[in-house]
């Protein structure tokens, strides 16, 4: 007979969900090539205090000194703690470095490398929970760097398809360049890539100015110099597109180029840098324009980190990548990466091109060769939307979405991740509800918040002003996070109990839609007007007796205008939703 598992004890339970996130971090971290220094619970004075950091990172002359928490929720206090000691080791960083060789005899010579003021260090705070710190709580604390359970997430699953080729991402989010790692660089250390250019007489040119050549790059050199704008990722913008690496992907394509020794025929597509320059045989520079008259031209790239964007083709960069020494195929990969070249087309944006032109024409690319390929999910296509057509109801939408995740009322709780989990689904109050409330051409008579928005600022929102549009991405934000700031106030207990549905699809449309409903009627109103409305309403959100089901978003907001804001559903003229 079995014996019978012995259940756990809460604290038993804790331990464990501790020492799995302290594994998560340590292996991101030594999958990328970091070497791991375990200063958990090691106390010691430093400066004017006693301090005692969970762990310490080290990759060359780079040092992450590390605090982790498992906590349920926000401690400022022990932030602010943290960032008091982070402080006193950075004024007193000598004496730590010295405490470091002597604790981690083991590690004494690679410490020793590098003379102290050659040391670049980071604070990082490790979260295994959202922190829900705004904005303005952040800005607080700005000698550290959050990591918080999506951005660790997703280092641990590209350290975990890419081994140490994702030092690179790593250091992207870091801030760190060439330059900053090893020993000082002269002038003269800089180098440059030279690839020859494959082009037809007429080199074509795209989308007002871009130009387009192909070239070909060792996997090696791709590896070292690109970088991927991922929507699920760490970065704090509205413009990465592209989906996640994928595990299997890789190691299949990896498996055919150990097996075969041989590169892909298809294209990498690339955005360039436009510190990229052309020289002819005698290594002279010449103009872009002149590239289709001369045979014999090359391309020269600087060899910078991060600065060749992959538009599409990361999966066959990225299968190349430098693995461990137990990887497998890595003896066979490892002479593959400098030898086999891979045929890249590359764009070259004009100076003068903004971010969100050079994304907007990105995205449709990476679109258009995708469409046929593997579905893109709907959340990308959502995404890639905004960022085509920031205007568009959509991409308003889109925005609006990001603006609130950052608020209290809906602080982190919104999956605009793929790596997020057990989060509010956002593609379907994009597509179904927010759209057209915010949307800037309201069909059939109706109203927007548009309409209600300043009149002097219309004009230059209509012209697409880039200043204009956050300017009513805020507005819009800010009306909805009254709205349900008064439905949060009325139903509190419902609003932090998780099995409750009024965080649902279909609650949040729902209130979304009767807001839209009304709006022609009360126009935009104050937190005591929607307070005083929803103190009417009554509804059970709980989970076996809410009577909504999941695309019933009108029928709720019937109830809504009826209760909330003593208006007759049917004499409302509304066929959209």
């Amino acid at each position: 007979m079995a014996k019978k598992r012995k259940k756990l004890t809460e604290e038993q339970l804790v331990k464990r969900r501790d020492a799995a996130f302290r594994k998560k971090i340590r292996t991101t971290f030594t999958n990328a090539g970091f070497i791991y220094l375990n200063t958990l619970n090691k106390h010691q004075k430093i400066g004017s205090r006693v301090i005692e950091v969970d762990a310490v990172f080290l990759y060359e002359n780079v040092m992450l000194i590390c605090e982790d928490t498992g906590a349920a929720a926000k401690d400022k206090d022990h932030i602010r703690k943290k960032k008091e000691a982070f402080v006193e080791i950075n004024r007193n960083f000598p004496e730590f470095f010295n405490w470091l060789s002597t604790t981690f005899p083991e590690n004494e010579e690679k410490l020793k490398s590098y003379k102290v003021d050659r040391y670049i260090v980071f604070n990082l705070y490790i979260s295994q929970n959202e922190l829900n710190l705004t904005r303005d709580e952040r800005s607080l604390f700005d000698n550290i760097l959050f990591i918080e359970p999506q951005t660790l997430n997703y280092f641990n699953r590209i350290t975990q398809c890419i081994k140490l080729s994702s030092r690179f991402e790593i250091f992207r989010f870091l801030g760190i360049k060439n330059d900053d790692i090893g020993s000082s660089k002269s002038d003269a250390d800089i180098k440059s890539i030279k690839a020859p250019i494959i082009c037809s007489e007429d080199s074509v040119g795209i989308y007002n100015g871009v130009r387009v050549i192909s070239f070909m790059m060792s996997a090696d050199l791709l590896l070292n110099t690109s970088y991927v704008m991922r929507k699920d990722n760490w970065e704090d913008s509205n413009w990465p597109y592209q989906r996640l690496i994928e595990k299997e992907k890789v190691a299949s394509i990896r498996r055919f180029l150990a097996e075969n020794g041989q590169a892909f025929y298809n294209n990498i597509i690339v955005g360039l840098p436009n510190t990229v320059r052309f020289v002819d045989a005698s290594n002279n520079y010449i103009s872009i324009d002149k590239i289709g008259d001369l045979e014999n031209c090359k391309l020269s790239i600087p060899a910078e980190w991060n600065s060749i964007c992959v538009i599409d083709g990361q999966h066959r960069i990225f299968a190349h990548y430098e693995g461990p020494d137990n990887d497998k195929f890595e003896k066979k990969i490892a002479p593959l990466r400098k030898k086999l070249h891979l045929l890249v087309t590359g764009l070259i944006f004009p100076e003068n091109m903004s971010k969100i032109e050079i994304a907007q024409i990105q995205s449709k690319i990476f679109l258009e060769i995708n469409s046929n390929a593997k579905s893109v999910p709907a959340d990308v296509l959502l995404h890639i939307e905004m960022i085509s057509n920031p205007f568009s109801d959509i991409g308003l939408a889109r925005r609006v979405i990001e603006r609130l995740n950052k608020e209290q009322v809906f602080l982190n709780m919104f999956e605009l991740s793929s790596i997020d989990e057990s989060k509010i689904k956002v593609a379907s109050i994009i597509k179904f509800a927010l759209r057209y409330l915010v949307t800037l051409i309201p069909s059939g008579g109706k109203d927007s918040f548009f309409t209600y928005w300043d009149e002097n600022k219309k004009g230059l929102l209509l012209k697409k002003e880039e200043t204009s549009l956050n300017e009513y991405i805020e507005f819009c934000a800010d009306n909805l996070r009254i709205y349900f700031s008064a439905i949060k106030k009325r139903f509190t207990n419902d609003w932090h109990d998780n099995s409750s549905k009024i965080l649902s699809v279909t609650s949040i449309n729902g209130f979304i839609i009767a807001y839209t409903r009304q709006l022609a009627v009360n126009g935009v109103q104050s937190f005591e007007f929607f307070d005083r409305a929803f103190q009417k309403l009554n509804v059970d959100f709980s989970k076996d007796n809410f009577p909504f089901t999941s695309s019933q978003y009108r029928k709720f907001s019937d109830q809504i205008i009826k209760e909330a804001f003593g208006l007759e559903p049917n004499t409302q003229e509304d066929s959209t939703f």
